[in-house]
């Protein structure tokens, strides 16, 4: 055995990609780490078996309604997944899954491709690599910190005003009044709620995660990194 098969031996996690590999093209980078890290996240929990025992299938791409109008493809991912192909790392496809649900609802296995998908993306912001699909949502954390509630979507992103209608806006424009002659109270958590909400996202790390979203104290190559 030569240096370069005892290398390929080591590194191989599945012995079926091997083989599409050398006879159609390059073989991907390969992790143990990134297999070793989503099968250890908790969100893996009811679903670390069915990911080791995938059988590529087809079903959760079969169904899934980001696969009919996308480049994405759950199975793929699945299969890349358990071979830790590290290009997942910076693929932006796995952002067009929304979380339905339909592939882990399906699978004869009980894998979950969505739970792959949140921790890998989860990866991806950790890197800088996703930055830029998260940070839209930044203003909203950054409600939710500020007032213990995420603000209004139409107020984040006008677009949404303009998709849901004149009646949805002209309702969020007078939201305070209609809650006000309901007796509902408040729009906003008191403020003594609202230091007990800031004081657990400071000591989970999320005001400096949201920052990080923000882009706030990055250099000018982490801007263009994200």
């Amino acid at each position: 055995m030569t240096d370069d098969d005892s290398n390929t031996a080591e590194t191989a996690v599945n012995p079926y990609s091997i083989i599409a590999d050398d006879s159609f093209g390059e073989a991907p980078e390969r992790s143990k780490e990134l297999v070793e890290r989503i099968k250890s996240d908790p969100r893996m929990h009811d679903h670390k078996d069915g990911f080791e025992s995938c059988i590529q299938c087809g079903i959760c791409t079969s169904g899934c309604p980001a696969a009919r109008f996308t480049e994405y493809s759950p199975r793929e991912v699945a299969r890349r997944a358990l071979d830790g192909d590290t290009s997942l790392l910076t693929d932006d496809s796995l952002w067009y899954c929304y979380y339905c649900y339909t592939c882990q609802s399906r699978c004869p296995r009980h894998n979950s491709v969505a739970v792959i998908n949140q921790v890998v993306r989860g990866m991806q912001v950790e890197s800088g690599q996703a930055r830029r699909h998260v940070k839209p949502f930044a203003e909203w954390c950054g409600a939710f910190y500020d007032k213990g509630m995420g603000g209004d979507p139409h107020l984040l992103f006008p677009a949404i005003g303009e998709a849901w209608g004149e009646k949805w806006t002209n309702f969020m424009a007078h939201l305070l009044e209609i809650r006000e002659k309901l007796g509902l109270g408040d729009l906003y958590p008191p403020d003594d709620v609202v230091k007990e909400v800031q004081v657990i996202f400071e000591e989970t790390g999320f005001k400096e995660r949201l920052a990080a979203v923000r882009g706030e104290g990055e250099t000018d190559s982490d801007a263009k990194k994200g």
